[in-house]
């Protein structure tokens, strides 16, 4: 629990945005990997690959909360 706390305060709200920057980078890599030709049979995949457009809304949507959150302080 009290590490929890520590990670908390020592954790910026600007470094918090630039791992949820990385995080879409690498879900930007993972889409284009998935649309390659070398999957092209696996149809789960087309289902993964609609998924992470939405993903990167939801992203958006909670990262400007944050921000605006954030910003009122």
């Amino acid at each position: 629990m009290t590490t929890l706390i520590i990670n908390k305060m020592l954790m910026s709200p600007e470094l918090k945005l630039i791992l949820i920057a990385i995080l879409c980078a690498l879900l930007s890599i993972v889409g284009h990997f998935i649309l390659s030709s070398l999957f092209s049979g696996a149809y789960w995949l087309e289902i993964t690959a609609a998924i992470i457009p939405l993903s990167f809304l939801f992203i958006v949507f909670f990262s400007f909360r944050f921000a605006q959150k954030n910003d009122l302080r």
